[in-house]
């Protein structure tokens, strides 16, 4: 079994969802022109590295099990919807409850006349970009590809399973999605109807997943030290903020999965303390902060700055650690019990009908 790099991981999906932030915090306050510079997408990329870590984690998640064939992707179902849905179900409500919208022109939420119900549907059930209806709240535009990239991963982890060749295997396949998404992208250059070619957007993604994928077929062998993780992850936002594009996200996500096995474990205790905390509360972070950010900028906009400074924080910490104690924690637990319930029966079915 490999060894899960749990705090360089930590540290990773940390640094993911700050950049997220950051990125929506200078452009909901206007900061890039007001000192006269452009922002880069630091927070596409912090998207990305989200994949890559995700089907990582996932694949330790799917080796620790034991579980094999229809078991180990039942099991592994259950579990991702009782992760996914409950929380990004909250924001949507919520976000509808208060008449929020991700409106065009506004940097985040806005206040907006009523959703249309099939809107609101295909939000919740995350198939937004399968009916072309948008995302409510801005963030959720990722959350389909994370949902419909987790359908194929039970059967990549099968296939690779236990073969010396799977890192092969991996990269020849990352190659043929690249290609993939580049005709994707040729074809809605060249007069290919919308609608197709945009429910065909999880191409351009998939080679940013599979990276994780690789990561976790490569062999764990730590020649790198520790204290060079932080600046390598730094080198490559710093590389994709120079040129952002899909084929720089493809590119840098491949090399952070070949690199991942590589690099010793993280030994500094408050950045070990730091990662989990922000780690742990990170989905709630997503989902939550640009509700923060509204709050502060419409509701409280003539406050004072430095009390509207100090309610941001207070909410941007706050909010993620309840949403996680209250719903987040609870809902994992119960997906747990289920999976392992189903697990259960199913072998109790299998041994009756032997």
């Amino acid at each position: 079994m490999q060894v899960k790099l749990s705090a360089n991981l930590d540290f990773l999906r940390a640094v993911a969802v700050l950049l997220v932030l950051a990125q929506h915090i200078l452009n909901r306050f206007g900061i890039g022109p007001l000192l006269g510079i452009r922002i880069p997408p630091i927070g596409v990329f912090g998207v990305l590295l989200f994949f890559v870590h995700t089907c990582l984690v996932l694949m330790y998640s799917m080796e620790r099990s034991g579980l094999d064939g229809s078991a180990l992707a039942g099991n592994f179902y259950v579990r991702r919807l009782f992760r996914i849905y409950p929380l990004s179900i909250l924001a949507v409500l919520t976000a509808v409850a208060l008449h929020l919208d991700a409106v065009q022109g506004v940097p985040g939420l806005s206040r907006a006349a009523p959703v249309a119900t099939g809107r609101i549907v295909s939000n919740l059930l995350l198939m937004q970009n399968l009916f072309k209806t948008g995302s409510i709240i801005n963030v959720l535009w990722s959350l389909p590809f994370e949902v419909q990239m987790y359908i194929f991963l039970p059967f990549l982890f099968l296939w690779i399973r236990g073969k010396r060749s799977a890192a092969w295997r991996l990269g020849i396949l990352w190659g043929i999605f690249v290609l993939l998404a580049m005709a994707r992208t040729y074809w809605a250059d060249h007069g290919a109807p919308v609608g197709f070619v945009g429910r065909l957007l999880l191409l351009e993604y998939v080679p940013n997943f599979l990276p994780g994928v690789i990561a976790f077929s490569l062999v764990h062998t730590p020649r790198m030290k520790s204290y060079w993780w932080p600046p390598f992850i730094l080198l490559l936002v710093a590389a994709y903020s120079i040129v952002p594009s899909s084929a720089t996200g493809w590119v840098l996500c491949l090399l952070l999965g070949l690199s991942i096995p590589f690099f010793a474990e993280i030994r500094t205790g408050w950045l070990r303390v730091v990662s989990n905390r922000i780690a742990t509360y990170s989905y709630g972070i997503y989902l939550s902060h640009q509700f923060c950010l509204w709050f502060i900028s419409d509701m409280l906009g003539a406050w004072p700055l430095w009390s509207r400074i100090l309610i941001l924080i207070t909410m941007l910490v706050g909010i993620p650690i309840v949403l996680y104690h209250a719903i987040e924690k609870p809902m994992i637990k119960v997906g747990a019990n289920l999976a392992e319930r189903w697990h259960a029966r199913a072998m109790v079915a299998a041994v009756a009908r032997s």
